[in-house]
Formats: C-alpha cells, sequence, structure tokens
C-alpha cells in the first residue's frame, strides 16, 4: 500500500504525537509537582540534548548574536513557562486551542513589525483563529451571564503566552540566517536552568510515578521538538498545517479517555475556527511561496 504521507509529514506527525503525550503527563504531574520544577528537568535534558549536538558538529555553543540569542532564550523560557502553566490549570482541549492561536499574532507581528503581506486569505485566517479564542475562552465583558468557568488567571496566562510564542517564533526566523539551529535550541533551556530554581515557590520531591511523568516530559517534549524541526525542514507550510492540527485532536482524545475532561460545545466550536484559521494560512503561505518561486 502506497504511505500517502510524505517524510516531512511523517516528521510532523511523530513530533505533534509526542507533544500532545507531552502535554498530558504535565497535566498529570502539575497536580502536585510546581510548575517550575517541571520545567526545570525538561530545560536539563533540553541543555543536554543540543549540547551533544553542538559539540558534535563543533559549533560554539555560545553563536555569533548573543544579545538577541539571549533575547529568544527569555522569550523562549516565558513560553514555556505559560504553555506549561495553562496545561496544569485548564482543560487540556481548552489549553490546546488557546495555545494554538499564535501562528495567527506570528502573521499579525510579522504584518506590523516585519513588513510581511497579509493578504486576504491571511486576515480571514486571524479573524477566525481570533474568534475560535473568544469562544473557548467566552470573556464574561462578551457573553456576560453566559461566560465561561475557566480560571480567569489560568487563561490570562495562557493568552499571554500566545504573545510571547509568537514572539519566540520571530526571533527564531531572524537567528535562522546566521545561527547554528541546535545554538538556537540551546538559550532557552539554558535560561530555564539558570532561572527557573529562583523563581519556584517551593519544590517537592515526586513520587515514582510522577518521577516517571516529568522524565516522560522532558523526552517526549525535546524529542517531539527534534521531529517537528526536521519536519519543519523538509515540508511545504500547507502540509505542515495540516499535520500539526492534529494536535488538538489528540488532546481532546487524552482529555476524554485519561482525565474524564468531555469538550463542550463552545470548546469544540473554537477549536474548529482555531483549526480553520490555522490550515488556511498554511495555504496562503504555500500560494506565497509558489508564486515567488514562478517570479
Amino acid at each position: 500500500m502506497r504511505n500517502v504521507l510524505t517524510p516531512g509529514m511523517r516528521y510532523m506527525l511523530l513530533g505533534t504525537f509526542l507533544f500532545s503525550i507531552g502535554s498530558l503527563l504535565i497535566k498529570v504531574a502539575g497536580e502536585r509537582v510546581p510548575t517550575m520544577e517541571l520545567l526545570f528537568f525538561r530545560g536539563v535534558v533540553g541543555l543536554g540534548f543540543c549540547y551533544t549536538i553542538l559539540r558534535r558538529s563543533g559549533v560554539s555553543l555560545l553563536g555569533h548574536r548573543r544579545l538577541l540569542l539571549a533575547t529568544r532564550g527569555l522569550v523562549g523560557f516565558l513560553s514555556l513557562f505559560t504553555e506549561f502553566y495553562a496545561l496544569v490549570h485548564l482543560p487540556l482541549a481548552d489549553a490546546t486551542a488557546i495555545i494554538f492561536t499564535h501562528p495567527a499574532v506570528v502573521a499579525l507581528l510579522a504584518w506590523a513589525v516585519l513588513g510581511e503581506r497579509l493578504g486576504r486569505g491571511g486576515i480571514m485566517a486571524v479573524a477566525a483563529s481570533l474568534a475560535g479564542v473568544a469562544l473557548v475562552c467566552r470573556p464574561g465583558f462578551l457573553f456576560g451571564a453566559g461566560g465561561t468557568d475557566l480560571d480567569p488567571l489560568a487563561v490570562s496566562v495562557a493568552l499571554g503566552g500566545v504573545l510571547v510564542t509568537a514572539l519566540a517564533i520571530l526571533s527564531v526566523r531572524a537567528l535562522a540566517k546566521t545561527e547554528h539551529p541546535a545554538v538556537v535550541m540551546f538559550y532557552p533551556p539554558l535560561l530555564i536552568v539558570l532561572f527557573s530554581p529562583l523563581f519556584s515557590g517551593g519544590w517537592v520531591m515526586p513520587t515514582p510515578g510522577e518521577w516517571a511523568c516529568v522524565a516522560g516530559i522532558a523526552l517526549a517534549m525535546n524529542a517531539g521538538q527534534y521531529y517537528m524541526t526536521r519536519g519543519y525542514a523538509i515540508e511545504s507550510a500547507a502540509r505542515i498545517s495540516a499535520v500539526t492540527c492534529l494536535e488538538m485532536v489528540f488532546a481532546a482524545m487524552w482529555g476524554i479517555t485519561f482525565l474524564a475532561e468531555i469538550p463542550d460545545t463552545w470548546t469544540l466550536a473554537g477549536g474548529s475556527l482555531i483549526v480553520f484559521g490555522v490550515l488556511l494560512l498554511g495555504r496562503e503561505g504555500q500560494r506565497e511561496a509558489e508564486a515567488q518561486s514562478a517570479a
């Protein structure tokens, strides 16, 4: 039987699946283990992973544009913290839906800051994603008494995380022209390992089951990042968007199966709009790339 998935799509599918497993384990371990502690262990493994790659390639650990790399590390640290916090304090499907809107924010920032073109399809995609977030979060000033019962602080942290994630992605794009990919990946876990102990509100000794979750988080999310990076390098934006949208499907499946979290109609409707927006952005990017190559 002929494989319908390209190599890049297979990498993305594996990376997306591993990320969804990591998200589930964050939710489970985060019931007792502090967020900063989970983040620290994730950073330790990520640091070792990047260090090994850089040593084998003979590339300098600290790179060339060190101020921008440090900025990338800071926003990466904040992005991961907000993601972990949202996953722990919100239902898995809702947290994933909010986090998943970062492509729309990237498109907006790239248009506003970098002067990149945002066509009609891009505008529709951003509008659909933002409408999807509104349906998932259901703020009281829009929905009145029908607003959501989600933790307001967790929702605010998740929305702030979307912004810093978008900034992290833009910084990666700026650094990719001059820096080795592993150097760019090296800075966020470096800052996590250095600073997360300073901001923790007290650590706990994990139980054997929690240690298994901690190890699973570190391994699944770092391996997921590796495979997704390989997918990004060889696959078109439209196909990548189609595959990464499965992360929301996985999140809903794990929430139903393991956490007894049943997404309500609002979450399903909002998530569908967000998926539509991501797919539309991917298709718009593919059309622009084809137009440039034909010129």
